[in-house]
């Protein structure tokens, strides 16, 4: 392992401190000095080290996404993601997928919830040097009522194994789930609190979860010393899981003033995910998506916008994540937009969207992981950047504008495209017939192209 230093940029340390011009000193895996170039030059002193010139550049962290999902597969429907591919077929492509999450100078990113255990053999295969990929805190299953989202097919199947939820329907029944998923390794504990704007199967925004659940449910977790989140979009499951003490929401769209009062009482972080909704606007029509879940995400980031703005503006703290892993937020591609939403949705300042996806977003991290910001004895996790994301946070999200990505040290090789697997036939729902119309005899006179010639005569006699 090399060492670095970075030499003659503007250093953003992402800790809330003003840039500056300064030099960073990187020696194995850890940021060793930051400082006056002649001062860092001064300790390096009889190392060897290469230089890396940063000059008219930005310095940064590097990014961390709270909220991808690798074992999803960038999945455009429930059955492909809970039915289909075997689990040794899916922890392949989710390696895979970590290194173009990694390309998108994402160095580190909270992986909350997935099928099987992936997310932890990811999260461990990264550590040993095994695959390429952001270093991740891991999630397992999602908890999830009979009500919520996880939850998604009829009474009448047994719920598949290979589902990313566990259904659990007593307060008993969540407090097992949990330590069965800390003792399998997670990081993160995920509870599905309520449904999905833009699904439907018995579940509904309210939620069937109790407040007696959820606090047994963050006892357990944090005697264990692990984060817990939940998919909370509806304000009364938001407030509950907020006094129950769970580390952060994860949506939170549709809270009232009392209860948004509760979240900022509570100094309870929220990762709103608005790249999911805000995109799925802006171009899923062009590309399928149903326009009756257009409309829900319309009502979903309408109601989001004005119950976060009040969290915002009321101290809570904000964490970047984007849902990767599905429909409009495909992995490497968007991970950084979220700051961008964040500023014109919730408010956000040029610097509070920048520390949402590095100093914020660490939170999905057990504490002193090292991550998020550039300090003396954090790990080597460094960007540089063409351009200054304090006047255009947009420039983070241009890949020919990161000029370099280092993970732990190492400089990232990104001169090779990353080419995508082929899709099986078995991966993607047996779908017959897209269109919900069927074809009536009207339907063929107006539309078809080639019509029964006993239909041509008659369309022709009718004119």
């Amino acid at each position: 392992m090399s060492n670095y230093l970075f030499s003659g940029g503007t250093v953003i340390d992402c800790t809330g401190a003003k840039p500056k011009k300064a030099a960073v000193f990187v020696e194995g895996n850890r940021i060793s000095k930051i400082g006056e170039e002649a001062a860092v030059k001064k300790f390096a002193e009889g190392k060897k080290y290469k230089t890396v010139d940063a000059s008219g550049k930005t310095v940064m962290p590097g990014m961390i996404d709270c909220h991808v999902h690798p074992s999803y597969g960038d999945i455009t429907s429930i059955e492909a993601l809970d039915l289909y591919s075997t689990v040794e077929y899916r922890t392949l492509k989710s390696a895979h997928f970590t290194k173009k999450v990694l390309r998108a100078g994402i160095t580190s990113m909270g992986c909350p919830g997935g099928t099987w255990n992936i997310n932890v053999a990811l999260r461990d295969a990264v550590a040993s040097g095994l695959i390429e990929g952001p270093r991740i805190s891991a999630g397992g299953h999602y908890l999830s009522t009979y009500n919520s989202t996880g939850s998604f097919f009829p009474s009448h199947m047994e719920h598949p194994k290979s589902s990313f939820a566990i259904p659990c329907n007593t307060k008993d029944e969540f407090v097992a789930a949990a330590r069965l998923e800390i003792k399998n390794g997670v990081d993160i504990v995920k509870v599905s609190g309520d449904g999905d704007t833009g699904t439907t199967a018995g579940m509904d925004l309210a939620g069937s979860i109790t407040f007696e659940e959820l606090k047994a449910i963050a006892e357990i977790v944090h005697l264990m010393d692990k984060k817990v989140t939940i998919h909370a979009r509806s304000g009364r499951v938001s407030a509950d899981c907020a006094r129950a003490g769970f580390s952060y929401i994860t949506h939170g769209s549709y809270m009232n003033d009392e209860q948004v009062g509760v979240v900022i009482d509570c100094q309870t972080p929220i990762n709103p995910t608005l790249a999911l909704l805000a995109q799925g606007i802006e171009w899923g029509p062009d590309m399928g998506l149903h326009p009756g879940v257009v409309e829900s995400f319309k009502r979903e980031l309408d109601a989001a916008s004005k119950a976060l703005t009040k969290a915002y503006k009321g101290g809570t703290m904000i964490m970047a994540g984007t849902d990767s892993g599905q429909l409009t937020v495909p992995y490497g591609a968007w991970h950084a937009r979220e700051p961008e939403h964040l500023m014109n949705y919730v408010g956000l300042s040029q610097m509070d969207a920048l520390l949402s996806i590095t100093k914020n977003a660490a939170f999905c991290f057990p504490a002193n992981a090292g991550v998020g910001t550039l300090e003396v004895g954090n790990y080597a996790d460094v960007l540089v950047v063409d351009g200054d994301p304090l006047k255009d946070i947009t420039v983070l999200q241009d890949p020919s504008r990161l000029n370099v990505i280092m993970q732990d040290g190492e400089i990232i090789d990104t001169s090779e495209p990353i080419e995508d697997p082929v899709p099986y036939s078995w991966e993607l729902p047996m779908v017959m017939w897209s269109d919900p119309r069927l074809p009536t005899q009207d339907f063929v006179r107006d539309h078809a192209k080639q019509k029964p010639s006993w239909m041509q005569k008659r369309a022709k006699a009718a004119e």
